[in-house]
């Protein structure tokens, strides 16, 4: 019978090229999600399907995988994009139809105006640029030079950092690069004639990260790198060897699903690692790809399919109790709950262990030592 029929869920995230990592992640995740709802008997008899389409961490990829979803797939509801230009691409077209979106991954300050049927359960920007800055204003850096690609997400990162510079530091390097462009020898060259304290390679993958950083080391620059959570990658050492040694970032804890949340249940890092290994990007990215399934799905549970009423449901929620921590979500669709911590490399492993003050007073996520991925 119709009623029967499975319930389709999109996906949409970079499952080829430079960031498919974090891709691979995430879906992974969302299908752990699924397969247990599916496995407990469904939603109201019917089994999930999930639905994943490739949006290349492009707007117009993700904005023809968003139409196909929702006039051919006929999906209820979206997760994703992960890639902020994904997620922005796609805002429109699911804004229209009615659908609502929910993005595990996407970052730029600029995803809480997409619209009134889009959320995400990843920490904005705005609030990793604040956390960057005031770290650069601890360590009594001044001169900040910041290396750029030009996508959504990097440029929402370099304006928020910029936004929240301490009272003296000013940007005395600022470089815009086209998207998956590796070869940045000639503008590292015009830092040789600049005084700077730090630099910021900010980049959309691990790939183009790992070549900025390698390329300033080659050219003999010392000054520490401090950079955003794609630099909070297993494969970063693989690309850039000791390029990266002692490189800072700020993500969301790696430890997020270390621990099980509800009494009787496995963490979902152990859950993660027995079905799909380690995580290519990190653990982080993985766990609130998996909670934004979960509350997805059960804000279906309750109160169907239609769009409109999914959407109530989530601004109405108090707390989501996730395997990442307990979250909801304010009148922007925007999550409150879930912070950021200060990372490192250390002998090519990520190593946490300094919390940010938003993350102590919001979740209390972090750890209070250091903690090796």
């Amino acid at each position: 019978m119709l009623e029967k029929e499975p319930m389709k869920i999109g996906y949409i995230g970079p499952l080829t090229g430079d960031a498919s990592a974090y891709g691979v992640d995430t879906l992974n995740a969302v299908k752990m999600k699924v397969e247990e709802v599916n496995a407990a008997g469904g939603i109201g008899g019917r089994q999930v399907q999930l639905v994943a389409e490739d949006g290349r961490c492009t707007g117009g990829d993700a904005a023809n995988a968003a139409r196909k979803l929702i006039d051919i797939d006929k999906v209820v509801a979206i997760i994703g994009g992960q890639c902020s230009s994904e997620t922005l691409g796609a805002a429109p077209i699911a804004e229209a139809a009615g659908i609502v979106q929910v993005s595990p991954v996407s970052s730029s300050p600029d995803v809480a105006d997409a619209g009134d049927f889009i959320f995400r359960t990843y920490p904005s920007d705005a609030l990793k640029g604040i956390d960057i800055a005031e770290y650069f204003g601890e360590k009594g850096y001044t001169k900040v030079a910041i290396m750029t690609e030009n996508t959504d997400y990097c440029v929402g990162i370099r304006d928020s950092i910029k936004a929240a510079l301490p009272e003296g530091a000013e940007v005395v390097f600022d470089e815009l690069t086209e998207p998956g462009v590796k070869d940045f020898r000639s503008l590292i060259t015009r830092l040789e004639d600049m005084e700077f304290d730090v630099f910021v390679p900010n980049a959309q993958s691990d790939a183009v990260l790992g070549a900025m950083a390698q390329q300033m080391r080659e050219q003999g620059f010392e000054q520490p790198m401090v950079s955003q959570d794609i630099a909070d990658s297993n494969n970063l050492p693989s690309i850039a060897g000791e390029a990266v040694e002692g490189m800072r970032m700020f993500n969301v804890s790696s430890l997020l699903g270390e621990e099980a949340r509800t009494e009787g249940a496995r963490p979902f890092a152990e859950k993660f690692r027995e079905l799909h290994g380690d995580p290519q990007q990190n653990m982080g990215f993985a766990v609130l790809a998996y909670d934004a399934a979960g509350v997805l799905l059960e804000a279906i549970a309750a109160v169907g399919t239609e769009g409109t009423a999914i959407r109530d449901y989530l601004y109405g929620l108090q707390a989501y109790e996730g395997a990442a921590g307990t979250f909801r979500f304010d009148a922007k669709g925007e999550v409150v709950g879930i912070g950021n911590v200060q990372k490192r490399f250390e002998n090519g492993k990520i190593v946490e262990g300094v919390v940010t003050e938003e993350t102590v007073e919001e979740t209390g996520t972090g750890a209070d030592t250091d903690v090796t991925e």
